[in-house]
């Protein structure tokens, strides 16, 4: 009989998750979506010879989840992400108690068709921690795992592929999406270098006729958020700004995990407590004073990552204003001041990538390269 309840419990455990999936995708979209199949316990095990180690890709935080490729007679690539439910909920996150894999279904599901989202083909409800499936390709790499091999123009793009993904998460629908947990883990590159931003059990929506919401606080990733998130739990489209800004310097510094906290420590000499929001908004306004001098001085050995201009070699003056005009809109980003738009934030990032043009009234056709204060520059536009 035990076989029986366990079935029974299942089915119940399937229909419970199908019905808050529903609930999300008229929340979130007005049921509409790209097509979502459900698979069963069944076809993940059969795709992935029962999640076998020769199908595991990567993990992420060692025990929050792991990725398996496979396949199935429809779909000869697949990408499947199994989390680790107990983790979550430590982490405060409530993946299953809140409906957050729904939301992250449903959401994913609405962004499927861009091309900087990875692109879900589905899910399994059965097991006890529900499955995500998504398309795979023949190579995919988290970004902070291979962050090291990538050059300077590559990195340029990644941030501009992730604030791209995050404009359209702010302008695409009726009600601005705030992705609100950017890091490293939920970027994704494709074989051909493009960023795919993934996960997004955080999400939230802003009311119509609202410019914020609160919501409970959680110290995941917190890096990435802004004093009025960790503070208050206030969480608005300048979250996800704030949130590209600091991705934009880990792009320049290389993700080294303890990097401002010893930048911070070789400035003051302090070291900071994990728990203090005080002394965390304290860091980062010296830390923020200090590259501002670094810049400005011309040190961009100190504030680049080593790795990267050890395979750069000599950095020509067109890198070198580059980096700059990169670091300064990346301290408007974080600025509780005049914050850019995330589409003004693409729209530099553009700029900064093509700032080299070839000035056809000069008889030598030399290239003709704009400061970082121009590059930078703030746009009139908003979309």
């Amino acid at each position: 009989m035990d076989w029986w309840r366990e079935k029974k419990k299942k089915k119940k455990r399937k229909l419970e998750r199908g019905a808050k999936l529903l609930e999300e995708l008229i929340e979130c979209c007005d049921g509409k979506s790209n097509p979502i199949k459900f698979f069963s316990l069944h076809q993940i095990r059969k795709a992935t010879n029962n999640l076998n180690d020769s199908n595991y890709v990567f993990g992420l935080s060692n025990f929050y989840c792991a990725w398996y490729t496979g396949k199935t007679e429809s779909h000869p690539m697949i990408l499947i992400k199994s989390h680790n439910g107990l983790f979550l909920s430590l982490l405060g996150l409530v993946y299953l108690e809140q409906g957050s894999f729904c939301r992250d279904v449903a959401i994913s599901s609405m962004v499927s068709g861009h091309k900087n989202f990875l692109k879900l083909v589905g899910c399994c409800l059965e097991p006890e921690v529900p499955l995500m499936v998504y398309h795979g390709v023949k190579k995919h790499d988290k970004l902070d795992h291979i962050i090291s091999e990538q050059p300077w123009r590559n990195r340029m793009k990644i941030a501009e592929d992730i604030a791209t993904a995050l404009a359209y998460l702010h302008t695409a629908f009726p009600r601005p999406f705030v992705y609100r947990t950017l890091f490293p883990g939920h970027i994704l590159l494709d074989e051909d270098g493009v960023a795919k931003l993934c996960g997004f059990f955080n999400c939230v929506s802003i009311p119509k006729g609202e410019t914020f919401v609160k919501v409970d606080i959680s110290y995941y990733g917190d890096i990435y958020k802004d004093s009025k998130y960790m503070r208050d739990g206030i969480v608005s489209v300048e979250t996800d700004v704030y949130a590209i800004g600091m991705l934009m310097k880990k792009l320049l510094n290389g993700f080294s995990e303890v990097w401002l906290d010893q930048l911070f420590h070789r400035i003051t000499g302090k070291i900071i407590s994990d728990d203090s929001i005080i002394e965390k908004e304290d860091q980062r306004r010296h830390i923020q004073n200090w590259l501002f001098e670094l810049m400005e001085e011309g040190r961009m050995d100190e504030i680049a990552d080593p790795k990267m201009l050890e395979k750069m070699g000599e950095i020509s003056e067109e890198e070198l204003s580059q980096m700059k005009a990169f670091l300064m809109l990346s301290q408007r980003c974080i600025s509780e001041v005049e914050v850019p738009t995330m589409v003004e934030v693409v729209k530099e990032l553009k700029k900064i990538q093509r700032s080299t043009k070839n000035n056809s009234s000069s008889p030598s056709g030399e290239t003709q390269f704009e400061s970082p204060q121009d590059i930078a520059s703030s746009s009139q536009t908003r979309l």
